[in-house]
């Protein structure tokens, strides 16, 4: 019975340049995000209050399934582990502890 032996057969083939590339691009997607500093936390959350209580559009940068994905509405509610953001289409629920960055968005609904 004949065995596949995978990606292996073809790395005679490729450069060097395209390995380190191909290296790289995986180290990219299982890469967890950066812890954030204090001084960015403390800034996150005034972003995240402020929109909340004055009712503004806030987008956010949000980390899951090993990539930033970015989600634009307004703050419906919060506790301390989860916001509910309402958007166009849907209502999502977003983990505190995933929330990347935060800044306040005046033309959403322009």
């Amino acid at each position: 019975m004949i065995q596949d032996r995978g990606n292996i057969k073809w790395a005679s083939m490729m450069l060097p340049e395209h390995l380190e590339l191909l290296r790289e691009y995986k180290q990219e997607c299982t890469e967890q995000p950066r812890e954030l500093t204090e001084w960015k936390l403390e800034e996150l959350q005034k972003t995240i209050d402020q929109a909340f209580n004055q009712q503004l559009d806030i987008k956010l940068e949000v980390w899951k399934d090993y990539k930033i994905t970015q989600w634009t509405g307004k703050i419906k509610s919060m506790n301390t582990n989860e916001l509910i953001l309402e958007t166009l289409f849907k209502t999502k629920s977003i983990p505190i502890q995933s929330i990347q960055s935060a800044q306040l968005d005046a033309d959403y609904y322009d």
